[in-house]
């Protein structure tokens, strides 16, 4: 088990992994105690090209610094380059 209490289900990379998504327009979705968002408000980013929710950035000094797509908004595709 995990020792943070606000794990979110889905497919986890690191920030610097990320490509095509930005942050959320509400910024009430960013909310965090002091480092970024904690991710507790519902999912922070968004597909850059079409606006969808895709996923949740967690950052804050409590949580691990990660991206959790929402397994519902993607597409897995692996590639050998």
């Amino acid at each position: 088990m995990s020792e943070f209490s606000d794990d979110i289900p889905g497919l986890i990379v690191h920030p610097a992994d990320l490509l095509g998504a930005e942050r959320h327009p509400d910024s009430m979705r960013s909310i965090g105690c002091c480092q970024g968002p904690a991710g507790g408000n519902g999912l922070n980013l968004v597909c850059s090209n079409c606006g969808a929710e895709v996923a949740t950035r967690q950052a804050d000094c409590y949580t691990q610094d990660q991206v959790t797509f929402e397994p519902t908004a993607v597409c897995l595709s692996y590639s050998d380059g």
